[in-house]
C-alpha cells in the first residue's frame, strides 16, 4: 500500500485597507493535510472543517471584507519525482456565518473567493473541506509541501 502525506501550509496576507483605522483580528488554518492511501481516488483533507474566522472587526461604514487563497508555487514540492498540481487542490464550504462562502479549485495565478462578510460585519467564520483530487500514477509517497498565501481585504460591496 502507498500512502503519501501531503500538507498544506497557510500564511496571512496583510490585510489591505482603506481607512488608516480599520482593524480585525484574523485565525487561519494553520495546515490542511491529505494522507493519500491510493492515487487513484480523491481524498479529503483533515482536519474536517478547516475554518476561517474573524472578530473584533472594526471596519469603515458600510464596508465588507473578502477573504481570497492562493498557492504559491503551480505544484506541490514533492520528496522526489513527480510534481502535483496546485489546481489538484479544491474546498467546500460546509457553513458561514457572518457572510457567504465560495467553492473553488486552488491555483497559483490569482487568488480565488473563499469568502465576503455582510456589510459592517463585527465577527464571522465559514468552514471549509478540502479535497485533493487523485494524484495519479507516479507519485512517490512522502510528504508533499504547498503553501498558500490568505488575503483579507476590506471593500466596498
Amino acid at each position: 500500500m502507498r500512502v503519501a502525506l501531503l500538507a498544506i501550509a497557510a500564511w496571512a496576507a496583510a490585510a489591505g485597507s482603506a481607512g488608516a483605522q480599520e482593524m480585525v483580528s484574523i485565525t487561519v488554518p494553520p495546515a490542511v493535510s491529505f494522507l493519500v492511501t491510493n492515487v487513484s481516488s480523491s481524498t479529503t483533507g483533515s482536519p474536517i472543517p478547516t475554518t476561517f474566522s474573524f472578530a473584533s472587526a472594526n471596519l469603515d461604514l458600510g464596508k465588507s471584507l473578502r477573504v481570497s487563497v492562493q498557492a504559491d508555487a503551480s505544484t506541490f514540492t514533492p520528496p522526489s519525482g513527480s510534481r502535483i498540481p496546485a489546481s489538484k487542490v479544491t474546498w467546500r464550504i460546509l457553513g458561514a456565518a457572518g457572510g457567504v462562502g465560495s467553492n473553488g479549485t486552488l491555483n497559483s495565478t490569482s487568488y480565488t473567493l473563499v469568502y465576503q462578510t455582510n456589510p459592517n460585519p463585527t465577527s464571522g467564520q465559514v468552514n471549509l473541506e478540502w479535497t485533493l483530487a487523485s494524484p495519479g500514477n507516479g507519485i512517490r509517497a512522502g510528504a508533499h509541501q504547498l503553501a498558500i498565501r490568505w488575503k483579507v481585504e476590506s471593500i466596498t460591496p
